[in-house]
């Protein structure tokens, strides 16, 4: 299907860019201000300081401003040497607040931004604060080579931000042994993620490169293993890779070369990142270097963690999208995919059957494609829990994986959170940034003003009016996580967001309905045939465990979306093993089902793996479910009713 021209000119496509910062200090005693429309990074940048005031750098979002283009953060007073120092903004808040009576003081950080295109070019979408001299860190972002608490005790923090579209090209490559992964070269930019992680004994490793639009950029990278012959023209860098003499010896040998300016963007390596696991998939605009950095026999064998370098050789744009629409038929079809629990490695099998040839995430995978080639859905919902936890060491490589079904068959795909999703080395922020890169992804942040990361609504268009209408919303909302004594509730400012849009599109020629897909149910999924303010009218489906929502409280967001009137399905995850639809005040509370052998189910017990289907028909006047379970020609179970305009 495909839409119009001027039907796809007249739909809006929206990108987030950091357009204004600000810092507020204060006393650590009392709360701290926050301004509206801003978000604070809950990092204290003087976390841990004696004696100081606490330090918190707020972000904004406003397409009607221009983007902030780059950062730095500068120490002492004297700035005079910053390149171009009039293109640049200061903010008048020492980070090192513990010298706020002394304006002199050599430890006083000050951080400035640009807008300035000519400066940098790329817009900055994204900007984080880790703990630690090297915390892990998503391959999407740069590091600015201060310790906010430079000199004055405290806690180590370091500010990242992530950029868009091409930059300048790396001109330089090499590596250094370290004891520890506090391992940096001063002027250089690191390659996240030790080369020899997993090693009991040997040194970590980090590979090193620069950017230079002045010099000849590295247009090559290859792996020599032992005793191979190395290219003609190439550069050595100088350290084994296999540290400490162990397995087999690895150089990596890079090119540079000559080339015009036109061929820049498509022949200059512009980034590396290495993956960890067996059988990495290879991100769009990737190549992999097919040699394990860990290989012990001729790259057959290895230690420690299976490890490859990636290379992006030139910048691509993503796919071109259309935008979601219904079909000429009025349907639009989404294929709700729960708790996959996904490893970079190989994965496990959890509570199968016996006699079941299982083989972990493949299995997983394999019922995956046959679902999305069965069904051909218009939309994709992973819906939390994507990622198998702490047991994970690369989530960005787990996000290549699961997503990595769909995007073959270049269908659009949208994901929540769940609680497990961010419990390893990447934060929910920077696996947004990780998927906004991904093809045929609908991911977003969401405003930057409301608690969580996936606050975001999808639209459907019609395909056959004269003129494009909005005619059914999707809702995606953050569930947050585990808080102590159980689960996070969504939160008042997140329910009034939902209510606030829904508002603006009553006054719609179609009046859209709308669906709302998050991780944790919400208290209402409890089948509590006692509750005389909220009857159950009808329940179809397995209840095989406890609903594991927040605890019951004041909030009600059933409340809150019966209030918004256009949502009248819902659908989660997160309890494995319920997969039903009941109806309570009007508003369908329906769960996914378990798909992931990964995680704990009942296979074992006669009940196999499943995913839910929801088909939007009559442009959104009626909707329609199922589900299909993970087993020899994906029988259809619970075909149902849900929502029928007439």
């Amino acid at each position: 299907m495909k839409i119009n021209l001027l039907l796809l000119l007249s739909i809006p496509f929206s990108f987030s860019y950091i357009t204004d910062i600000k810092l507020v200090s204060c006393d650590p005693k009392h709360a701290c201000p926050s301004y509206p429309g801003y978000y604070k990074i809950p990092t204290d940048l003087n976390l841990g300081v004696k004696n100081s005031n606490s330090v918190f750098l707020h972000l904004k979002e406003d397409p009607k401003e221009d983007p902030i283009t780059d950062l730095q953060i500068i120490q002492g007073r004297n700035d005079s040497h910053i390149p171009n120092l009039s293109k640049w903004t200061k903010l008048e808040i020492d980070l090192n607040e513990k010298n706020r009576n002394d304006k002199q003081s050599s430890s006083s950080l000050w951080l400035y931004y640009t807008k300035d295109k000519l400066i940098s070019r790329n817009p900055i979408t994204s900007i984080i604060v880790k703990q630690g001299n090297s915390p892990s860190v998503s391959a999407e972002y740069k590091r600015i080579p201060v310790d906010l608490n430079k000199d004055v005790g405290g806690y180590h923090l370091f500010m990242y931000y992530s950029q868009d579209g091409p930059k300048d090209p790396i001109s330089a490559i090499t590596a250094k042994q370290c004891f520890t992964s506090n391992c940096y070269l001063d002027g250089w930019e690191r390659v996240e993620k030790d080369l020899n992680k997993g090693i009991v004994v040997g040194m970590s490793i980090y590979l090193f490169y620069k950017r230079s639009s002045t010099e000849n950029p590295v247009t090559d990278v290859v792996a020599i293993l032992n005793d191979q012959t190395p290219p003609e023209g190439y550069t050595k860098v100088d350290v084994n890779l296999n540290s400490i003499l162990r397995g087999d010896a690895i150089y990596l040998w890079y090119k540079t070369s000559s080339i015009s300016d036109t061929d820049l963007e498509r022949e200059a390596i512009q980034d590396l990142a290495i993956e960890f696991g067996k059988n990495p998939v290879t991100p769009f605009g990737w190549t992999k270097i097919n040699v394990d950095l860990n290989s012990a026999n001729n790259g057959k064998e290895g230690f420690g963690e299976p490890t490859y370098l990636f290379l992006k050789k030139g910048y691509q744009e993503l796919p071109k999208m259309d935008p979601l629409a219904f079909d000429e038929n009025g349907e639009f079809k989404i294929l709700q995919f729960a708790d996959l629990h996904f490893t970079n490695e190989e994965g496990t099998c959890r509570d199968v059957p016996i006699d079941m040839v299982c083989e972990g995430d493949a299995t997983t995978i394999s019922y995956m494609e046959k679902m999305l080639d069965r069904e051909k859905p218009n939309l994709v919902v992973f819906s939390g829990d994507n990622i198998n936890g702490a047991v994970v060491s690369d989530a960005r490589a787990v996000t290549f994986k699961f997503a990595e079904p769909v995007i073959k068959r270049k269908m659009p795909w949208a994901v929540i959170f769940g609680n497990h999703d961010d419990e390893s080395d990447l934060s929910r922020e920077e696996l947004i940034e990780v998927m906004r890169r991904m093809p045929y992804s609908l991911t977003e942040r969401g405003p930057l003003d409301i608690p969580g990361s996936g606050n975001y609504i999808l639209k459907v268009y019609t395909n056959s009016t004269e003129v494009v209408m909005h005619g059914f919303t999707i809702y995606f909302l953050d569930s947050h996580a585990n808080i102590e004594g159980g689960y996070d509730y969504i939160k008042p400012e997140q329910l009034d967001w939902v209510v606030q849009s829904a508002s603006t599109y009553k006054s719609l020629p179609l009046k859209p309905n709308a669906i709302a897909f998050f991780h944790i149910p919400i208290w209402e999924y409890h089948d509590d045939t006692n509750n005389t303010h909220s009857q159950i009218i009808a329940k179809l489906g397995d209840s095989r465990e406890m609903v594991s929502s927040p605890k019951k409280n004041k909030l009600s967001a059933l409340k809150a979306f019966k209030s918004a009137g256009d949502i009248k399905v819902t659908s989660c995850g997160h309890d494995h093993v319920n997969d039903y639809c009941l109806e309570r005040d009007n508003v369908h509370l329906c769960y996914g089902g378990g798909a992931g052998v990964g995680g704990y189910g009942a296979g074992h017990l006669g009940w196999p793996r499943r995913a839910r289907v929801f088909k939007i028909s009559d442009l959104g006047n009626t909707i329609v479910t199922w589900k299909r379970t993970f087993t020899d020609n994906l029988p259809l179970l619970h075909f149902q009713t849900l929502y029928s305009s007439s």
